[in-house]
């Protein structure tokens, strides 16, 4: 028997989200079987990481084919779901042998996966003991199309992925803790989960001192709720007595709750930021979804807290059942006097699979909302589409944040083995770059930068006509568009040809960003002007919202007017002076993420 599992990652143009692509439910699952004897550690492996981290479906789909194996078992979430959809639906055709079925959040009785012919199983809760009776129907030939895991298995049973080494602890990748599943109250819009229910106590601790001791940065409890076990205190010291190195923890807990003693063990165990359930200032709101709000309480917890250096993020959210735009604005005037706006996550509500709210949306007064991830709620009973678009416009500018993170260009020529740049210019690559993408789909990133000159329409309209055969076998894959000039702007039928050529409307990374504040319309392909010239990146800045603008920096800090405008910044972190890098730093101290690293020769600063 030989089962392949694949996590797919979160996409953005930066590939960050790999370091987050952990497949802790997958891994417990596997354990799980090890341990009941259903299954031995040389029969079942993940997707090679580089492929699932970094690759585009192509890549994703090469890769499993090398396996050749028996079963595929997909993780679905929200960020993964319909990109996993349209690779297993291929890979099926590819594999004909190969049984495929799927686990995770996404997999909810009456949810479009259930219609959507891509697995043979399906397997809904608590995978553990569920995935054990799927492997033995599959010894014997008789796949169930569903299974329906459940509590069965006491979680003081379970082994933990990272200690029985089914689930390697690897620098640059998040450890996941779990040590609880379950809460005693959920948000309406999110799917019930009864409990909590504990693992056993000094599992945690023991997978942190494997983090600590295998140079891991950062770990991050899973729980809905930390502070919900009743031995709190007694367990973070736990904690923190293994905590050797300091690996930073992040995890959900109520603080109003927490008292001075609470907060200095969180900071001993080196917690650096924790979540917390706000919703809405807006009582009505609060108790239409089975929630309840103690202000009182989150601001005396919040102030522990931060007195022990440990930041608080508020969880926010838009258009719940009986607010309206004065309660957004309500909620945003407590943040901003409690001094937790900056640090708040802000979204629309969002009806997630399973949940009561999507169950009978009307009944909640929703009116609207996506049916596909991430779910958001576009109008309700008190608040149209306009009414949220002005209420993140207003958070947006009294806390100086945006709802998003930027999507920004890469010039670096491969990620995890995958090209995520080309420089398809005449005389640096132009055509035989634009065939080799073509005939080896598989060596391409699931997020691509193409820099091309602004000058050439010809070649851009090349390069147009061609983002049928690219977007073929990698239709998930994010494009950032580089239109290079220093003397003139891009036509702006060019760029709307492009984006058009390469667009993927109903994309979970264009649909995550649907209330982001921006004139230009794409984010799944985003289009940038990129000069050396700092009059043209002013006329860009100020003349074409259809185009970001990056500034190429040559031997010099541009002027006061263009830094004010903060256009990206393009430099060579290699060929600067140390001068100059540390003005690049100061000037960008409060925007990192509009810093992007390029080599000089690229744009003709050699």
């Amino acid at each position: 028997m030989k089962i392949l599992c694949v996590l797919l990652p979160m996409q953005d143009s930066s590939g960050i989200g790999a370091r987050d692509n952990v497949p802790l439910a997958s891994a417990r699952a596997m354990a799980w079987a090890e341990e009941t004897e259903a299954l031995s550690r040389d029969e079942w492996a993940f997707l090679d990481g580089n492929a699932a981290d970094h690759g585009g479906d192509a890549a994703v789909i090469a890769s499993a084919l090398g396996s050749r194996p028996e079963l595929m078992l997909f993780e679905l979430h929200a960020w993964n779901l319909e990109r996993s959809l349209w690779i297993a639906r291929r890979l099926r055709s590819l594999l004909p042998s190969t049984h495929f079925a799927a686990l995770g959040p996404e997999v909810v009785q009456g949810m479009p996966v259930f219609k959507a012919q891509a697995f043979d199983a399906l397997i809904e809760g608590e995978p553990e003991a569920a995935v054990v009776e799927l492997l033995a129907d599959l010894s014997a030939r008789s796949i169930k199309p569903r299974y329906a895991g459940s509590p069965s298995v006491e979680l003081e049973r379970l082994p933990d992925p990272y200690l029985s080494g089914a689930l390697p602890i690897a620098p640059g990748k998040t450890v996941l803790i779990e040590a609880s599943r379950g809460g005693a109250t959920y948000p309406a819009f999110l799917r019930p989960y009864p409990g909590p229910r504990f693992f056993a106590r000094d599992t945690a601790p023991r997978v942190l001192r494997l983090a600590s001791d295998g140079g891991v940065d950062e770990a991050r409890f899973i729980d809905r709720r930390l502070d919900a076990r009743p031995d709190f205190k007694a367990f973070v010291k736990s904690l923190a007595a293994v905590n050797e190195t300091g690996v930073a923890l992040s995890g959900r807990l109520d603080p109003a709750g927490l008292d001075d003693e609470a907060a200095a063990l969180l900071a001993d165990a080196a917690f650096v930021s924790v979540s917390a359930w706000l919703g809405s200032v807006n009582p009505k709101a609060q108790a239409a979804v089975g929630a309840s709000l103690d202000k009182d309480g989150l601001e005396r917890g919040a102030g522990v807290l931060w007195n022990q250096g440990i930041a608080v993020t508020p969880e926010l959210y838009l258009g719940m059942p009986g607010d309206d735009y004065d309660s957004a604005i309500a909620t945003f005037d407590y943040l901003g006097m409690t001094g937790m706006g900056q640090d708040a996550k802000l979204s629309p509500m969002p009806l997630a699979a399973g949940s009561p709210v999507r169950a009978d949306s009307s009944a909640f007064g929703v009116k609207e909302y996506l049916e596909s991830p991430p779910y958001w709620v576009i109008e309700t009973d008190w608040m149209d589409e306009d009414d949220l678009l002005d209420a993140v416009a207003d958070y947006e500018e009294s806390f100086d944040v945006a709802l998003g993170s930027p999507v920004a260009p890469t010039f670096k020529p491969e990620r995890g083995g995958y090209v995520c740049f080309a420089d398809l210019r005449s005389g640096r690559g132009g055509a035989d770059g634009l065939d080799a993408l073509l005939v080896a789909p598989e060596r391409l990133a699931s997020s691509v930068t193409l820099l091309l000159d602004a000058d050439d329409p010809e070649r851009a309209a090349r390069v147009a006509r061609a983002a049928r055969d690219l977007r073929k076998e990698n239709p998930f894959c994010l494009w950032q568009i580089a239109l290079r000039s220093d003397s003139g702007l891009p036509p702006a039928g060019t760029v709307r040809r492009l984006a058009d050529a390469f667009s993927m409307p109903e994309h979970y990374f264009e649909l995550s960003r649907l209330f982001a504040l921006d004139p230009q319309p794409d984010y799944q392909v985003r289009c940038f002007f990129v000069t050396g010239s700092e009059a043209l990146a002013l006329a860009a800045l100020r003349e074409r919202p259809d185009v970001e603008t990056v500034f190429t920096l040559g031997d010099a800090m541009p002027g006061a007017k263009l830094l004010e405008a903060l256009p990206f910044l393009a430099f060579d972190r290699e060929a600067c002076p140390f001068e100059l890098l540390y003005d690049v730093m100061s000037a960008y101290r409060d925007y990192p993420d509009l810093l992007i690293e390029a080599p000089r020769r690229l744009f003709g600063h050699e």
